[in-house]
């Protein structure tokens, strides 16, 4: 139920052939105990058959929740590029948050409701929650993500914290996208912030553009980091994105953002240093 004191989220999930995972995911949508204002499924011209699961599920929904906010809206061609539907996903969207809930990820209930409390600070443009990684049969991986981002174990993720986004660019972001799941996080709308703008923009990324966009957004305000591992990303070991990360495509766009981070703010000797460490590991594991 939306109460005046509830903010009007908009839920976008984006399937790209995630039929065996939608149910369950579009579940932990529903169980959420935050109000949702409304849910709008986007499918990118899957080839398994997971439209027409959508479908039946969006029918099906309407029929017995009538006041359930929720759509189907697919897609002719593939567009090759999951950042391409978040971008029509932010285009659809009339809520005043959007949560991107990719298909193929899971979450606890409450993963709404605590990333919402980052929002009490009226600054705070980007909110999320600490991930728990799990694998294609949803077996936990990694009950965080803390030691993939904080390499050099500086203690940045020791609490949850609030804190302004270009200080957040440059102690951290700066050196690795430090956002590991869009699923994890919830956008608020603004209008002095560009999302289509930065999200097209992001679009000559192959392999960064995530990374690009949160940078962009964070130069609007503050970022609220909640430590509890409430988003459950599916990591899949034989996809395209797990051996993007090896090609030299990939390690030439990490070079081409340091650049940017080095040139547009105040880093200093110490994080510049990772930058570096960062790069020389990196070369080792380009094919």
């Amino acid at each position: 139920m939306i109460t005046s004191q509830n903010k009007k989220v908009s839920v976008v999930v984006p399937n790209y052939n995630y039929g065996k995972y939608i149910k369950k995911r579009l579940k932990s949508i529903f169980n959420q105990t935050y109000p949702i204002y409304e849910i709008i499924i986007l499918d990118d011209a899957s080839t398994d058959g997971s439209a027409e699961i959508i479908k039946n599920i969006v029918l099906d929904t309407k029929l017995k929740n009538p006041e359930v906010n929720i759509r189907f809206v697919s897609s002719k061609k593939n567009s090759g590029k999951a950042i391409a539907q978040w971008k029509k996903g932010f285009e659809l969207a009339t809520g005043d948050y959007i949560w991107i809930a990719e298909a193929d990820d899971l979450c606890s209930k409450n993963f709404l409701e605590e990333a919402m409390k980052g929002f009490d600070d009226p600054e705070v443009v980007l909110s999320y929650t600490e991930s728990i990684i799990i694998n294609g049969s949803g077996l936990i991986l990694a009950p965080n993500f803390r030691w993939s981002r904080d390499k050099e174990k500086t203690g940045h993720y020791k609490e949850s914290y609030i804190k302004d986004g270009f200080r957040e660019i440059e102690e951290i972001m700066a050196i690795r996208c430090t956002i590991p799941n869009v699923s994890a996080v919830v956008f608020k709308k603004h209008p002095k912030i560009p999302y289509l703008k930065y999200l097209e923009e992001a679009l000559a990324y192959s392999q960064v553009g995530d990374w690009y966009f949160y940078s962009k957004v964070l130069n609007h305000g503050r970022i609220s980091y909640n430590r509890k591992s409430l988003n459950k990303f599916r990591v899949h070991s034989d996809s395209k994105t797990a051996k993007a990360k090896n090609s030299k495509e990939h390690f030439e766009e990490i070079i081409k953002i340091h650049k940017m981070f080095a040139v547009k703010y105040n880093l200093d000797e110490f994080v510049t240093k990772r930058m570096v460490a960062e790069e020389k590991r990196l070369t080792n594991r380009v094919k």
